[in-house]
């Protein structure tokens, strides 16, 4: 090759509408993409990308305030299981359990 020629090769631009991308280009990238994130997930690194917070959609309540709690594991293990069942948060389900006491 003569140094026209490497000359000529140079100075040839490429329009971008001239561009067109070989078939099957998309779906190797996208192949490529799913290997790199299971072998970064493998190996501790994590996303650099965003997460969206969601926040969380509350009822208008009362003021609150705490109560702890000290009593034997069977119990709180009682307890916290009912909740997990009933599906009521903590506060909620001393509510229940008190009303259902008469209390």
């Amino acid at each position: 090759m003569s140094k026209t020629d490497i000359f000529r090769t140079e100075q040839r631009k490429l329009k971008i509408d001239e561009f067109k991308p070989e078939s099957g280009q998309d779906n190797d990238s996208e192949l490529e993409q799913r290997v790199a994130d299971r072998t970064a997930e493998r190996n501790g690194f994590s996303s650099r990308e965003t997460i969206e917070r969601v926040g969380r959609v509350r009822k208008p309540s009362e003021p609150f305030d705490q109560a702890y709690v000290r009593a034997p594991l069977a119990t709180i293990n009682r307890f916290k299981r009912y909740c997990n069942e009933t599906g009521y948060s903590y506060g909620e389900a001393l509510d229940v359990l008190m009303k259902k006491a008469g209390v």
